[in-house]
């Protein structure tokens, strides 16, 4: 009788705690591992869009592998030069950064057009479409941390030798940085300043990298007269043959193409801090382009 009552007393409590008879009440772990659960390698299937769910990941996989072994039966070698170069370009932090970029600015003229067209179809996706460009934001900004590390013996060595262009853009830029970084620990709590909501700290900040955009574009035009006067001065190094012509020609260029992005980014600047207010679609397109010119440099 009492093995009974102590039976009926186990099955009870299974029963009132949701384990399945196989489980053992001196479980090593607290959640099955590999069957009985929904977060098991193998959990119960509770229809087709649950099973869709869970193979979704194993058939890209098992995709991505048999695309592979075709590659090698029609090319005889596993080897892909633009594979690899597309897989180093992503490996570089900067890169991912700028193409992040893209995406975010992307997301802002997205939401533009929205904006002009609410009766469009891709009007229901507006608040994911927001919240891929915030994602992408702060997980940018988590990334800078020690951005200005580079730029610090930059600007001694230019107070050094009397660069006050090259030194002010430093002092704006290291300066906009580490208030970014501020920016953060406001953002998640750590910092409370009674003057400054998070927002507000953060706009007033855009303001200098605005500021630094003007002093990037004037380094520019000084570089371009620099080559320039070389050039008139038969510099060997600019003038003379025609490798140091086409040095001279492809340094101007990026300089060039340079200050049409700082231009870019300072219209941004100006809209994102609400110095002067646009509107989201053509910024957001701007930022696509400045972010293409920067993504292209890591390429």
């Amino acid at each position: 009788a009492q093995a009974d009552q102590f039976s009926k007393g186990s099955s009870a409590a299974q029963a009132h705690s949701g384990r399945h008879p196989w489980q053992s009440e001196a479980m090593v772990f607290n959640t099955p591992l590999a069957l009985g659960h929904n977060e098991a390698y193998l959990p119960p299937i509770k229809g087709g869009s649950h099973l869709a769910q869970l193979v979704a990941g194993p058939s890209l996989m098992i995709l991505c592998a048999a695309l592979q072994l075709l590659k090698k039966k029609l090319s005889g070698t596993h080897a892909s030069e633009l594979y690899e170069h597309i897989w180093k370009f992503i490996s570089k932090a900067e890169a991912r950064d700028k193409v992040g970029r893209i995406v975010q600015y992307g997301c802002r003229a997205l939401q533009g057009m929205i904006a002009h067209a609410p009766e469009t179809a891709l009007a229901v996706w507006k608040p994911q479409i927001a919240e891929v460009q915030t994602t992408l934001a702060w997980a940018r900004r988590t990334n800078r941390w020690g951005k200005e590390m580079p730029h610090i013996p930059k600007l001694a060595k230019a107070l050094e030798s009397g660069d006050y262009l090259e030194a002010g853009q430093c002092v704006i830029l290291i300066t906009f940085l580490i208030q970014d970084h501020i920016y953060w620990f406001l953002k998640v709590g750590i910092l409370k300043f009674k003057d400054y909501t998070a927002i507000q700290w953060h706009r007033r900040n855009l303001r200098f990298i605005t500021l630094s955009h003007v002093f990037n574009f004037s380094l520019c035009v000084r570089a371009i007269k620099r080559i320039q006067q070389k050039q008139v001065s038969n510099d060997p190094a600019y003038s003379g043959s025609e490798k140091a012509v086409q040095k001279a020609e492809s340094e101007i260029y990026d300089n060039k193409r340079m200050m049409f992005r700082y231009v870019l980014t300072f219209i941004q600047m100006l809209h994102v801090s609400q110095v002067k207010v646009m509107d989201d679609w053509y910024i957001g397109i701007f930022g696509m382009m400045s972010s293409y010119i920067d993504a292209s440099k890591q390429w």
